[in-house]
């Protein structure tokens, strides 16, 4: 395997790990809770990111990136009854 497929697999597990880890959090959040904790979804991500990325700076920018963006997708679905009720 050369150097350039492994470090397309890093990034790859970056952004899957990510989606995966708030796509779990999301839905067991919108199980456990009658209206959706919207602000808990936000806030862990975020706090998880400024650490990661303090921890390691741009080492896994991807990971934090996917990790923002997967949070507001998922905020945004949850949600979606209560942004959009008419």
């Amino acid at each position: 395997m050369t150097e350039y497929v492994r470090g397309e697999l890093r990034v790859m597990n970056q952004v899957f790990l990510a989606f995966f880890l708030i796509a779990n959090f999301a839905f067991s959040l919108y199980l456990s809770n009658n209206d959706f904790p919207w602000f808990a979804l936000v806030g862990a991500p975020v706090g998880l990111a400024i650490i990661v990325y303090c921890w390691s700076e741009t080492k896994y920018m991807f990971f934090n990136t996917a990790l923002l963006v997967s949070t507001l997708v998922y905020t945004v679905v949850y949600n979606w009854g209560s942004i959009f009720s008419a």
